[in-house]
């Protein structure tokens, strides 16, 4: 393919991402590859490119079709954590407003909150490292073990991340939450 088509499909890809466009999404990527198939080489699954772009019923739409909310992305982003990267804003990013509803929506379809990702963290560690108290919360309800340290790096609990932090209202939470042996 030309890099000119190939330009026009990254194109047509993104627009069907971006509507919610299930049909519009089948015909650019071709058949077979919604909603299992990798994207295009860098970008990923189907399921993590709808987090980053797209509104959240394409999302729950990709999840009924069988997308696995538990997936191993190669560059440390699981579902749970790709969710909780885009919450916050940055240049050239407004940061996502349903952050919490799509972390709902991938743990009622069965997320793993203590599968790990980047920097070995759970999707709690990144809850922390986001400053997300309300993901730190829905996580700990869903199950997260606040109790798992990263294996690499500092090798620390949610907890010591926070308080390294010095994010008070998340610490507060963890100790609170700690389970009692």
């Amino acid at each position: 393919m030309s890099g000119a088509n190939e330009g026009q499909q990254l194109q047509r890809i993104d627009a069907a991402f971006r509507a919610g466009d299930l049909v519009a999404l089948r015909a650019a990527l071709g058949p077979g590859r919604v909603p299992h198939g990798p994207v295009s080489p860098g970008i990923g699954t189907c399921l993590e490119h709808a987090i980053y772009h797209s509104p959240l019923p394409f999302i729950r739409t990709l999840l009924e079709l069988g997308a696995d909310p538990c997936h191993d992305d190669p560059a440390g982003f699981p579902p749970l954590l790709a969710a909780l990267s885009c919450g916050r804003q940055r240049p050239g990013s407004a940061g996502e407003a349903d952050v919490l509803a799509v972390l709902e929506l991938l743990l009622s379809s069965g997320a793993d909150p203590d599968q790990r990702g980047i920097n070995d963290y759970t999707a709690l560690h990144m809850a922390v490292a986001e400053r997300h108290l309300q993901a730190v919360e829905l996580l700990l309800d869903a199950g997260a073990d606040p109790r798992l340290r990263t294996r690499i790096d500092e090798c620390e609990t949610p907890l010591e991340l926070a308080l390294a932090g010095g994010m008070s209202e998340i610490v507060e939470l963890l100790r609170a939450r700690e389970p009692r042996s």
